[in-house]
């Protein structure tokens, strides 16, 4: 087995990949350099229908602002403070579900799960697959980050292994997310700004959805069986901190105290509340956070903790997950970096002119290729469509291709990228729960990533022939 309890030291033959905040570190150095060497310029933003968006029209040089090396470090600060919700929300969500985790309840509900299953762990673990699924074709990503600790679970008492219980909750979750025809965040967003109308073209964007989701939970099934029947082939190994040693017999047969069947219902209550809250009061990071951190602390008052116990758990789940979560405001720093020194539409701009240079059924894939490397730099979905999509939209107008094309090949290099790229903070605190290195991780999705892009390019050249409209 190997050893898979350190997160973000990875090594292969020779040569060892630096720690993820040197990675993010080293994009935050190249930034601050930038705005030294790259002309400033800046669009002029105009508002629309209440949201301030670029007129493509409007690029023009300004003076230079390069932004001083010690103010890249302030930077940072800038973004972990503009990332404070997101990065509370997360914190207090696994801080939470380690509360309950340490009752004994996921466990329980683990074997109740395989025991109404009849101990098919494909069909266990399909149909949760299928949830996240679901979920994130609508928008959801962060929010599944506390089930990791429970898919885990479920993977190792079906004798499978850390990856396969990561791969349950967060594969499907990266994949739906990634083209999924009613993602707020992203097509939504994307085609209001190009001026189309809002889940346009529905039929064939579940059809290319419907095909990614298909290679997906073959891939991560295939998976799972292949480890169960030879475990030499696991690459991460049987143990988690979270979830470990687990006797599937004697989990089926173990019962839930009336205690553990309260905690039950009020996790399930809990997660019933984060889905809906959003949907019916507005709800956002903020107010998710509290209410994971509400429900931690009268798990652990339920569960008979006292008040030390409680606040060691979740302080050690909040250290367990720390360089992940940090990660969030470490990445969105570069993106400050580059507004404040006035070149992140230079950067845009400069990127969209290739497109004029080549023919226009090539255009769509090579919108691709420039949304997925923004998409490094910019790893926010419904950010990156404000700043890339009044530029994209009017410029796939002048290439010959529609505006859907050109949101779909937004959504795609957004949403793809979003499976292997470091300066994605939620991909590091996912991996960080589980306990699994970059380097293992990326390894084994590269196959997976390159069939989602093979499909998402087969899409886009269809969507050119087709016209996909309505314009």
């Amino acid at each position: 087995m190997k050893d898979n309890t350190q997160t973000t030291e990875i090594k292969t033959k020779g040569f060892r990949v630096p720690h993820v905040w040197t990675i993010i570190l080293f994009c935050l150095i190249l930034a601050g350099i930038m705005t030294y060497i790259v002309p400033a310029g800046v669009y002029d933003r105009v508002e629309v229908a209440g949201r301030q968006v670029i007129d493509p029209t409007t690029f023009h040089l300004v003076e230079p602002s390069p932004v001083a090396p010690f103010d890249w470090f302030v930077c940072i600060i800038d973004g972990l403070t503009a990332s404070m919700a997101i990065m509370s929300m997360i914190w207090f969500t696994i801080a939470a579900t380690d509360v309950y985790t340490e009752s004994g309840t996921l466990h329980k509900m683990v074997g109740w799960i395989i025991k109404v299953c009849r101990g098919n762990y494909l069909l266990v673990m399909g149909a949760l697959m299928a949830f996240f699924a679901v979920r994130g074709a609508m928008g959801a990503f962060e929010l599944h980050i506390p089930f990791v600790p429970m898919t885990i679970a479920l993977a190792l008492a079906c004798g499978c292994d850390v990856m396969t219980g990561l791969a349950i909750a967060m594969i499907p979750t990266f994949a739906a997310f990634a083209y999924g025809p009613i993602n707020v965040y992203t097509v939504a967003v994307a085609q209001g700004i190009a001026g189309l109308p809002v889940y346009s073209a529905m039929t064939f964007r579940v059809v290319i959805w419907l095909v990614m989701m298909v290679v997906t939970f073959w891939f991560v099934l295939r998976y799972a069986a292949k480890v169960k029947g030879d475990p030499s082939a696991s690459v991460t190994g049987f143990t988690n901190p979270s979830a470990a040693n687990i006797d599937i017999a004697a989990l089926q047969k173990e019962k839930m105290t009336g205690r553990q069947k309260l905690l039950m219902f009020m996790l399930l209550a809990t997660i019933g509340l984060q889905m809906v809250g959003p949907m019916l009061w507005k709800w956002s990071f903020a107010e998710i956070g509290a209410l994971w951190l509400i429900s931690g602390i009268i798990a652990g008052v339920v569960a008979g903790f006292n008040n030390e116990r409680i606040c060691d758990i979740m302080g050690k789940a909040c250290a367990g997950v720390f360089v992940g979560v940090v990660c969030i405001g470490f990445a969105r720093a570069v993106s400050v970096v580059l507004t404040k020194g006035n070149i992140l539409d230079t950067v845009i701009y400069g990127l969209s002119i290739p497109l004029k240079q080549i023919p226009s059924s090539l255009s769509a894939l090579g919108m691709l290729i420039i949304q997925a490397i923004i998409n490094f730099f910019i790893p926010s979905g419904s950010g990156q469509a404000a700043v890339t999509m009044p530029i994209m939209a009017p410029l796939a107008d002048v290439v010959g291709l529609t505006r859907q094309t050109a949101v779909m090949a937004f959504q795609l290099g957004d949403g793809l990228t979003n499976m292997v790229i470091p300066t994605m903070g939620a991909l590091v605190v996912y991996i960080g729960v589980a306990k699994v290195p970059f380097s293992t991780y990326f390894k084994w999705v590269l196959p997976l990533y390159a069939m989602l892009m093979g499909i998402g390019a087969a899409g886009l050249l269809v969507a050119t022939f087709i016209k996909l409209g309505p314009f």
